[in-house]
Formats: structure tokens, sequence, C-alpha cells
């Protein structure tokens, strides 16, 4: 064999080499990623999250998370949380929407807090001023729940808060406290929430008299109250709080 054949058959080998060579490494690519193919099938990297729908069950899982169930009651507290923001929101113009932010949870927690419901201070706000917080009425009445003087020196002196007249009454988170404070007191002491919208309408002292003389007392008011309390959706008449409750 001459020279240049030997030199043709050695790059022949090389070039067999190499291809035998591509062959076995395409191979063993093929077969590691295969293998690890197999491996995140049969570990996945996010492990199952398995829940058991059973009341107060969650299956063990390192991702599992517990399930809050919500009772029918809740859901009704939630509705008729939200209608009420959405009547202050409504009705109190002129203010911003932080304002009335602020409004609503104050009168709905206050409200709960003296053991009256929400709607019921929403209705005598609307009745007494018509949501205006620098109302001032003729019988010296101030601000959204129309307090008196001498309702908030009382309160005031009770709660440790300073009372600084007119001023003091026309902040509505003091207006509001002032006179859910107020009415709770009355409703304590006549018994219940008819009788103590007319105290806290015509004075507590009329109520007395005219309990004390077997007089009728003046439904006018509560009538009003009871409008509003219609205009919201509700039955004044099953209205929890108003009138069945002591």
């Amino acid at each position: 064999m001459n020279n240049k054949a030997k030199k043709e058959t050695a790059h022949l080998h090389r070039g067999l080499k190499i291809w035998v060579s591509g062959i076995f490494l395409s191979l063993a690519l093929f077969l590691g990623n295969y293998l690890v193919f197999q491996n995140l099938i049969q570990k996945p990297l996010i492990p199952n999250i398995s829940l058991d729908y059973h009341v107060g069950k969650v299956a063990s899982s390192p991702l599992s998370f517990p399930v809050t169930t919500l009772s029918y009651n809740d859901l009704e507290e939630f509705k008729k949380r939200e209608h009420i923001r959405t009547l202050v929101f409504k009705n109190f113009k002129g203010i911003s929407l932080k304002e009335r932010a602020k409004l609503f949870e104050v009168i709905y927690n206050k409200s709960l807090e003296m053991g009256i419901d929400p709607y019921l201070t929403l209705s005598i706000i609307a009745t007494e001023s018509s949501f205006r917080r620098k109302a001032i009425s003729w019988a010296g009445a101030y601000g959204l729940m129309q307090v008196k003087m001498i309702a908030a020196e009382e309160v005031a002196a009770e709660l440790g808060i300073p009372c600084e007249g007119k001023e003091t009454l026309f902040d509505p988170v003091v207006n509001i406290t002032f006179g859910l404070r107020y009415l709770a007191k009355l409703k304590k002491r006549f018994g219940n929430m008819s009788d103590a919208l007319t105290a806290y309408n015509y004075g507590p002292q009329y109520v007395v008299s005219c309990l004390r003389n077997d007089k009728k007392l003046p439904d006018k008011y509560v009538k009003k109250i009871e409008r509003n309390l219609r205009r919201y959706g509700l039955n004044s008449a099953e209205f929890i709080g108003f009138d069945n409750q002591a």
C-alpha cells in the first residue's frame, strides 16, 4: 500500500471514530435527559395539595391551609355591614371618601359597642340632621345626632373627654359617640327603645312626667325613625333592638 492509500485509510478511520463517538455521546445525552424527565414525573417539584372537604378537617400537606366555613349568620352580618357602608357613602355628601369611610366605621362600631343597631343610628342621624354634621336646631342641639349641651357635658364627664362647646359637637366622631352613649343610657333607664327615643327627642323629664301621670307619649318622632327604617328596606315592626328588646 503506497503512502497515499495509507493516508486515505487513516483519514477514514479517524472519521469513523468521530462518527461512532458522536453516536455514543448522543445516546448518553438522550439517556440522561430521559432519566431526568422520569425523575421529575415521579417526584414533582411542587407537592400535591390534598384537601379533605369534610367540615373542620384538612389533610396534612406541606402546602395545606385551614378552611374557614362561614355560617348563615356570618353572611347576613356581612351583607348588613356592606349595606350600611353603602348608605353612609350615599348619604354623606360634600365630604371626602376617606372621611365617609371613617364615619362608617364610627357609626357601625360605636353602635355595636353601645348595644344599638347601626341601622337605628343611621335613621336617627337622617331624622335629626339629614346627615349635616354642622346642623343646629332651634332648641340648641348640635351636629349629626343633634346632641344638646347638657347631655354632652354629662356624657363627657363620664368618659373623661373635654367638651368645649358646639365645636366639640361638630366633630362627627365625638357627636356620634356622645349621642349613642346618651341613647344607651336612656334605653337602660326606660327599659325599651321606643320610650328612650322619645326621651332623646323630648327630654327624659317630659317622658317621666307622662309615664307618672299615665299620659300617652307622643309618637311623632318615633314614626319618623320608623319611616327612615322602611326607606332602608327594613320592617320596623320586626326591627331587632327597636321595640322588641328592653
